[in-house]
């Protein structure tokens, strides 16, 4: 029978074996009655360890929320599967899931802990200070049953063709869906594989989304398909852009480029249309449609082919008279609006005297001129 390292080897007296023999018993007793056991719960050890090291936060629901949860977020899916009541899926939870490194790459990933075991639960005080139960095996859970939520969908994904499950078992899925690294060798692989594996998905797939920077992306998803409805392209470009500053993989970043082309085809089909109104008798209500676009289109890729029309237009003779006009009522169109705002900040003064600015002889022939004039006749 092999030695353990480091005891002594001398062969002990009868008397000493006996004594030695009895305190065994009495420290077995000792530990039974401290440390009573039902349904495997965690060492002595384990429990040091989760009180020390930062936790994993699983992903809490069912196997298929998991992977549309790392599809929308364009993550890793990382799925921990550990079998109750055996050394070796016990050293996996002991050992690899608190693994420091590994928990940090984690954070990027939806992560998936089963477990088909059934623990006491235990009360901890957390970082808030506010105690709380959770499962004293897996302290990640509030309780057992959200561990054993996805056992039986693992169970039937990743068994082998003999129909059993390989335990402990790690798999490693793209948001794709596609398993992209797996261990499923019946034994804990080491962490700095998964962590390896994890890093390389990464790479290939590009950043994820965290649960917040989601949030924010559905807004704007939501938002985009809102102005799509209401035919405002110039909205739905601003949006989608504002998608692909944070995610320029994944789901929603190819949704919003498919927007952003959409939203310019149609802008394009909107300043041809426009184009063919600028004759007689059309030209000033084209020019001020054509001036809205511009400004809603500043920072667009269609900016450029705005500002030729209007230098091209600007040069047509025939609608000269129609563009001065317009462009006068839109000037004055201004002036009345920051009269108004002024008067809603109470600054009287400076109102009337930019409502005197539309009165001037550069729009005394605008509608806004006459506006300004019927409502404020003692103006001079």
């Amino acid at each position: 029978m092999g030695q353990v390292p480091g005891l002594a080897t001398e062969a002990p007296s009868p008397q000493s074996g006996v004594m030695a023999h009895q305190f065994g018993l009495l420290i077995v007793a000792l530990g039974l009655l401290l440390f009573p056991e039902p349904s495997r719960a965690p060492k002595p050890r384990h429990e040091a360890t989760h009180a020390a090291a930062k936790e994993l936060q699983p992903f809490l629901g069912d196997l298929e929320a998991a992977h549309k949860e790392a599809r929308e977020r364009n993550a890793p899916l990382l799925i921990h599967i550990i079998l109750e009541g055996e050394d070796q899926n016990d050293e996996y939870r002991d050992n690899i899931l608190p693994d420091p490194e590994l928990i940090k790459l984690s954070e990027g990933c939806v992560v998936i802990v089963g477990n088909n075991g059934e623990h006491q639960l235990t009360t901890i005080t957390g970082k808030d200070g506010e105690k709380r139960q959770v499962c004293s095996a897996y302290r990640m859970f509030a309780n057992c049953g959200q561990h054993r939520a996805t056992w039986d969908p693992i169970y039937h994904a990743y068994q082998d063709d003999n129909g059993e499950l390989g335990c402990p078992q790690t798999v490693l899925h793209g948001p794709d869906g596609e398993i992209v690294w797996r261990h499923n060798v019946r034994n804990p692989a080491p962490a700095s594989e998964i962590a390896k594996a994890i890093q390389a998905a990464k790479k290939k797939y590009g950043r994820s989304l965290s649960p917040d920077e989601l949030r924010t992306v559905k807004g704007h998803d939501i938002a985009t398909k809102n102005a799509a409805k209401a035919l405002d392209w110039p909205k739905v470009w601003e949006r989608s852009a504002a998608i692909l500053e944070i995610s320029q993989l994944g789901v929603w970043a190819e949704a919003a480029k498919a927007a952003q082309e959409s939203a310019l085809k149609e802008l394009r089909a909107q300043l041809a249309a426009l184009k063919e109104r600028f004759v007689p008798g059309q030209a000033a209500e084209a020019w001020r449609e054509l001036t809205t676009l511009e400004a809603a289109t500043r920072k667009l890729p269609i900016a450029r082919e705005l500002s030729t029309l209007k230098k091209k237009v600007e040069r047509d003779k025939a609608i000269k008279g129609e563009l001065a006009l317009i462009k006068a009522e839109l000037a004055a169109e201004a002036l009345e609006a920051e009269a108004e705002a002024l008067l809603r900040r109470g600054e009287e003064r400076k109102a009337m005297r930019t409502f005197k600015k539309v009165l001037g002889k550069r729009y005394t022939e605008t509608e806004t001129a006459k506006r300004v004039r019927a409502r404020f006749p003692d103006l001079q």
